[in-house]
């Protein structure tokens, strides 16, 4: 089985209440409110934050049933901008699967291609058959990448959850669920965390594996072992692309991984000692800056979020880990400072994203002050739930 998280990130959701203050000599500040279920967020070529939002369950249409609960389909993702201190949801309209009792799974990531075309991610966390023979001709709006633009319009590039029901390439049952995506030169790296792989969308919208993920046994072992749910991507300075995993059924505490990916698909560990992974992101030193959505694994309760920078020596600190409930996507912005969505799992309009940063702050702190689109010829997002 390719494990299902949505219940799990829901159920984790009570188990911290927020806080608003830092940890250490970091400060947390909210700069987007109100929000449907924010997964991953990216910053533009003009230096606006964009955000995905998975949408809310509306039951009555369509239906599927994921691991014990009715998911029914909508059409109530969305993508939210700010810029210059204003908060717009800019395009509306995407597809999104909800439950009253568990979770929603729509658009998943943002991120920026090299041209500077916007792109999101939208998921779904099944058979990709069943897009079809139990949601109908819509349902194919899931497990897809999308282009979009400002003015609101979406336009298929490919259809990612296919390439899992033409080859399956990890083995075991079929299960897509597009999540993070990353920018290359010549197209977009997609992980797929229910089919443990790392796929390329090519410009013309076609799909080829890079990697696939096995899954391992993690004590205590479930049968077969536990699946890897691969989660976060980056491309690292040194030109390899850097996959976080979640890690399946049990989540055992410090079971999950990060791997370097060649360009040409050989896998080595990176870094271990992690707990449910949902993203990772460089910063301009070459650190890397890690998010964990449950530091005592899903399945054990009182855990929350946290901030791991790994220095570019490998030395490991703790930047923050007050108030982060269900976190699922982090971004470095062009202030330097951490970008977190927040409260992804706790419904309709609840959602929210952090600012996290040093305090006292950086000089460059005071032309944010102006709005994020001051130093948008400056910014490219470097690295470029729902889960399997």
């Amino acid at each position: 089985m390719k494990v299902f998280v949505h219940a799990a990130l829901l159920a984790a959701a009570p188990l911290v209440a927020p806080v608003p203050a830092a940890a250490a000599t970091y400060q947390a500040s909210v700069v987007a409110s109100g929000l449907n279920g924010p997964r991953g967020l990216a910053f533009g070529p003009d230096g606006s934050l964009y955000i995905a939002e998975s949408g809310y369950a509306v039951p009555g249409g369509p239906s599927t049933v994921l691991r014990g609960a009715t998911y029914y389909y909508s059409e109530t993702g969305s993508i939210t901008r700010v810029s210059g201190g204003i908060q717009q949801r800019i395009v509306t309209g995407i597809a999104s699967i909800g439950s009253p009792t568990a979770d929603t799974v729509g658009p998943q990531d943002i991120v920026f291609g090299a041209g500077g075309q916007g792109f999101v991610v939208v998921g779904f966390g099944n058979n990709p058959n069943v897009r079809f023979t139990d949601l109908g001709p819509n349902g194919g709006k899931l497990g897809r990448v999308y282009s979009f633009t400002d003015g609101g319009t979406i336009t298929s590039l490919a259809d990612v959850s296919a390439y899992e029901a033409a080859h399956n390439p990890a083995g075991g049952p079929l299960d897509s669920n597009p999540f993070h995506a990353a920018a290359l030169a010549d197209g977009l790296l997609v992980t797929d965390a229910g089919s443990n792989t790392l796929l390329k969308v090519a410009g013309d919208g076609s799909v080829s594996l890079v990697a696939t993920f096995p899954a391992r046994p993690i004590a205590p072992i479930p049968p077969g072992g536990s699946d890897s749910v691969p989660t976060g991507i980056a491309v690292g300075p040194d030109g390899n692309y850097y996959v976080a995993e979640l890690t399946g059924f049990p989540f055992t505490q410090g079971a999950a991984q990060i791997y370097r990916v060649t360009p040409g698909g050989q896998v080595d560990v990176a870094y271990t000692g992690f707990t449910n992974l949902t993203d990772i992101a460089f910063g301009s030193d070459g650190s890397l800056y890690t998010l964990e959505l449950d530091s005592n694994g899903l399945a054990t309760p009182g855990g929350g979020g946290v901030i791991t920078r790994i220095g570019a020596g490998g030395a490991r600190e703790t930047i923050f880990s007050q108030g982060l409930v269900t976190p699922t996507g982090l971004a470095i912005g062009p202030d330097g400072a951490l970008y977190v969505t927040n409260f992804s799992a706790l419904g309709q309009g609840a959602g929210q994203v952090l600012r996290i940063a040093a305090v006292p702050e950086p000089a460059s702190w005071a032309m944010m002050i102006l709005g994020f689109g001051a130093m948008g010829a400056a910014v490219r997002r470097r690295r470029r739930i729902a889960f399997a």
